[in-house]
């Protein structure tokens, strides 16, 4: 007969212990899921410096080489720089005249294009066509491919202008594209690497609990095989490699379905990430696949690791006196109490304080706040918890319901676990809530525009025109607006920093239709007496808002260079403007990037659109990262629902009712999740208040909240039913049961005793 080595017979007893229902297979999902996360994570970490070290690669070989940099090179083209929008978001594009022969194109691009002729990214040409302007910089000429973009999503594009659009005096030489040239694209708008890194941790920290959760499942069972090994002989290394045996199939697995997503992309190609509208490049995952397979790998080893690590049986911690006891739930009570006290002093609190006062006091006393309600937010858990447990079995004492009165004695008995799994979900909420609605702040500016964008919307538009444009060119172009559309010019009369009224100009029938006179002179206004639009207008064009000058006359002056502040665009019949229109019949008329039309405060809008996307981030990996914090919690209260109830003697009833095992079940794990997400949302709503600025579009977002509570109720009935299949099963295992856990007296029965009714 074939003798087996000792080494062999340890791992198949490794593998043999990791087998069976009830805890094990908690604990073998639990792994799973733990090792799957940090990969995910990790692997996370190494597609962010892949798809960052593309971006800059990538950047740095289209940028445009001037001649003053490179003076010995000939000059093949001249360029100019521009910025426009799309769809609300602004991206970048390059104007380019060609003057040698035969000049090398840019990356990505086949042809050079010919005077009216542009080449644009896809996702550009998509937006263009959504708009109804697929032609907005003249007749597409053709496609740039991925090597000339910074990532696949990027809006991008190279414009010959025509010989009318061409301003050769801003226009400068370039001798070519590539290394220690500028720059340009989306590198100018999205956040740098060391910005972005730390957003991860709202996916990695999670994925940490769940980890050190998964390692410590079933452990007083694990311990004592442990130590009986020990007691036979064998090693520390021969017990971590049991240890390692145990768990290597699910440690195996997390690793393979963590690194899944990047093989998926590297597989089938780019790939448009969810809420973010962002698209990830499988080239650049490509090209870094031996970091993803080091952080694929690199999640199994940090589990063995943690495995190794919590080797040592956990040392026996004796109870402390009933005093210290005493004071302990004593302390615990008071903070419960403070809990609803602090969260109203942190919202009331300093919104009493002076407006006019220093800010770092009202943000000091804030932050504060909210640590100290997150602090005695799990104090609050745990007084209710241990309430609602003594209630619960006193009242099952009293019907005999079995279920109740397990679920009952298992929340007095375990409040430590309650307390973790409804604060921990609890806080996880209330903190993302938090960061989502901080990544959404935008500064006093572009609040302003928030409002005045709500207020008028394209009902008027503010036109900004260069210095030096000849009065003529202007004049045709303003002629060919479309109908309805008139122009207003706004004067200052005095220093920008003065109190002195501007000055506005225009048409009488205009004048009229804005609710003004058409007064020869200048006449000073009341802003009261003016169309809102004007109103609003006026605020982003001079210091002085309450008041201003009227004088009927040609916006344009009688000179031959055009030097107005701005000009103002309205309708009419006050409705809204055709800006799409306005906006091609200036490109058209007049050079490339001499003239800017938008909506007032519209160049401030760019850090509302910049904060909105980080709090979408934000949202992307701390809502998973909550859940799975919550499913660490969930899986660590399942395993001790289920070993009290094998410890405790679980009623055989609950073998042939699973009525009561499924109420057992929603009463000691869905009640606590349930509990969790409605503390959270209320803490998340209470905490926002002050920070929520409704006419600024600034809030907590009501769709976060659904998204999380719709993760919560999938993950809450799973555990819940989870819970009640693994009793039963324990149950029919079990149905004399073998102790109590309360008092550790054999033979202790959870269900009240039926007494005798006396003789007649």
């Amino acid at each position: 007969m074939k003798r087996t080595s000792p080494l062999w017979r340890l791992l198949r007893m490794g593998r043999a212990s990791a087998k069976g229902a009830g805890p094990g297979r908690v604990r073998f999902v639990a792994l799973l899921l733990a090792t799957a996360v940090l990969s995910l994570g990790l692997s996370a970490v190494a597609a962010t410096y892949a798809v960052y070290d593309g971006i800059e690669h990538r950047t740095q070989n289209r940028a445009l080489r001037f001649r003053d940099d490179f003076p010995s090179r000939p000059v093949t083209a001249t360029a100019m720089l521009d910025f426009e929008k799309a769809e609300g978001r602004q991206f970048a594009l390059v104007h380019l005249r060609p003057l040698s022969p035969r000049p090398e194109p840019p990356p990505g691009v086949d042809r050079w294009p010919a005077p009216g002729e542009a080449v644009l990214s896809p996702a550009l040409a998509r937006a263009l066509r959504s708009e109804g302007a697929p032609e907005r910089y003249g007749r597409t000429a053709g496609t740039i491919r991925d090597e000339g973009l910074a990532h696949p999503g990027e809006r991008f594009a190279y414009v010959n202008p025509t010989d009318r659009q061409l301003d050769t005096r801003r226009s400068h030489p370039v001798v070519g594209f590539g290394d220690r040239g500028m720059p340009t694209g989306d590198i100018r708008f999205i956040p740098d690497r060391a910005t972005f890194l730390p957003v991860l941790l709202l996916l990695l920290v999670p994925g940490a609990v769940l980890a050190l959760v998964a390692v410590r499942l079933g452990s007083p069972g694990r311990d004592r095989r442990r130590a009986l090994l020990g007691v036979l002989g064998v090693g520390r290394a021969q017990r971590a490699l049991f240890t390692l045996a145990e768990a290597a199939v699910p440690v195996a697995a997390g690793a393979v379905v963590g690194t899944l997503p990047t093989l998926f992309v590297m597989a089938v190609g780019d790939v448009r990430l969810p809420w973010v509208d962002y698209w990830l490049s499988s080239a650049d995952l490509r090209n870094g696949w031996p970091a993803s397979a080091l952080a694929g790998c690199g999640g199994a080893v940090v589990m063995a690791l943690l495995l190794v690590a919590f080797l040592r049986p956990a040392r026996q911690r004796t109870p402390g006196p009933t005093r210290r006891a005493l004071h302990r739930y004593r302390v615990t009570e008071r903070a419960a109490f403070a809990c609803p006290l602090l969260l109203f002093a942190t919202v009331w609190g300093p919104a009493q304080l002076d407006p006019a006062g220093p800010g770092a006091l009202r943000e000091t006393l804030y932050t504060a706040g909210v640590v100290a309600v997150l602090a005695t937010l799990p104090c609050a858990v745990a007084v209710g918890a241990a309430a609602l447990g003594r209630r619960l079995a006193r009242r099952a004492s009293r019907t005999g319901d079995e279920g109740a009165l397990l679920a009952g004695r298992y929340l007095t008995a375990h409040r430590g676990v309650t307390v973790r799994l409804a604060a921990g979900v609890a806080v996880a909420l209330a903190l993302v809530g938090h960061l989502h609605l901080e990544g959404t702040r935008v500064g006093e500016h572009a609040r302003a525009a928030q409002i005045t964008a709500g207020r008028v919307g394209d009902r008027v538009l503010l036109l900004k025109l260069s210095d030096h444009l000849p009065r003529e060119r202007v004049s045709t172009a303003l002629h060919g607006l479309p109908a309805g559309v008139g122009t207003l010019a706004v004067y200052p009369t005095g220093d920008p920093g003065s109190r002195t009224p501007a000055r506005i100009q225009g048409a009488c029938p205009l004048l009229r239709t804005l609710q003004l006179r058409c007064p020869e002179r200048p006449t000073l206004v009341s802003s009261r007496m003016a169309d809102p639009r004007l109103v609003e207008a006026l605020r982003w064009v001079s210091p002085v808002v309450d008041r201003f000058e009227v004088r009927q006359g040609a916006p344009l002056p009688g000179r031959s260079a055009v030097r107005p502040v701005r000009l103002v665009l309205v309708a009419s019949d006050g409705g809204a403007l055709p800006r799409t229109r306005i906006e091609q019949t200036l490109r058209d008329e007049l050079p490339v990037a001499s003239a800017g039309v938008g909506a007032p405060g519209a160049e401030w809008l760019g850090g509302v659109r910049d904060a909105g996307t980080r709090g979408k981030w934000i949202v992307l990996l701390g809502l998973p990262g909550m859940l799975t914090l919550a499913l660490a919690l969930a899986l660590a209260g399942l395993s001790a629902f289920l070993d009290f109830g094998r410890r405790s003697g679980q009623p055989g009833a609950l073998a042939g009712r699973r009525s009561a095992a499924y109420a057992s079940a929603a009463w000691a794990l869905a009640a606590p999740l349930s509990a969790a997400f409605v503390m959270g949302a209320v803490a998340a709503g209470w905490l926002a208040a002050p920070r929520e600025a409704a006419g600024d579009g600034v809030g907590l977002s009501g769709g976060v909240l659904a998204v999380a509570a719709g993760g919560l109720a999938v993950l809450t009935v799973l555990i819940c039913w989870w819970g009640a299949r693994a009793a039963v099963r324990q149950a029919r295992r079990h149905p004399a049961g073998v102790g109590n856990t309360r008092q550790g007296r054999p033979g202790h029965r959870l269900a009240p005793r039926r007494t005798r009714e006396p003789a007649s």
